[in-house]
């Protein structure tokens, strides 16, 4: 938390803002907004719908951990993903087993309206070349359950190596089987070099 009144101390015994001192309180001063969202955010929301309709994914591996993410989303189509304009605390889960029993890390963390009540955990301290499932709560629901996996270590000799790539996507021209194919070739990694889907009908 901010100290103010060691802020105001600290500049007594300075006889002024330093440097120094702008530095570092500045900084502190610019997480305020952070902070009241944190504290304002609903710990135990009560959902009439699934606000995972969105699932989950992960992404950005490297050899001891990578980054998790959802977002809550009750009704996905509207503007604002039928989210009220509040602050939600989401809980997540990284686990070693598909049962949830070896929990490895945990925390919580915080879905805003701001960035479209989605979240994104950068999980570390984890093994290399090893699965992982993960999950998501948010109040009284749960989002299905995920897999993922660390890169080996850097210093490791892997025998193989299979990756896939994918751009941008439109369903009329290709119906995303690519996807199911990645799936049965078991692929280590796949690159996303096109960042979105097109919404449009092809050749209109």
């Amino acid at each position: 938390m901010l100290d103010l009144l060691g802020i105001r101390e600290a500049v007594r015994f300075e006889g002024g803002i330093s440097r120094r001192l702008f530095l570092a309180y500045g900084t502190a001063l610019s997480s305020l907004p952070l902070l009241s969202q944190v504290t304002a955010a609903e710990q135990n929301p009560r959902f009439a719908k699934n606000p995972f309709t969105l699932g989950v994914a992960s992404g950005d591996p490297d050899s001891r951990g990578m980054v998790i993410w959802t977002k809550l989303a009750p009704s996905p189509t509207d503007p604002d993903g039928g989210m009220p304009a509040a602050a939600v605390e989401v809980r997540w889960q990284v686990a070693e087993d598909e049962a949830m029993k070896k929990i490895v890390a945990s925390g919580t963390t915080i879905a805003t309206p701001q960035l479209g009540h989605s979240v994104h955990v950068e999980v570390k301290g984890l093994k290399p070349d090893r699965w992982y499932w993960y999950r998501f709560a948010a109040g009284n629901a749960q989002s299905p359950l995920g897999r993922t996996r660390t890169l080996p270590a850097p210093t490791a000799m892997p025998q193989r190596l299979k990756f896939a790539f994918t751009s941008c996507q439109n369903y009329e021209q290709g119906l995303f089987t690519a996807y199911q194919q990645m799936m049965r070739d078991d692929v280590d990694l796949v690159f996303h070099l096109g960042d979105y889907i097109y919404e449009y009908e092809a050749g209109r």
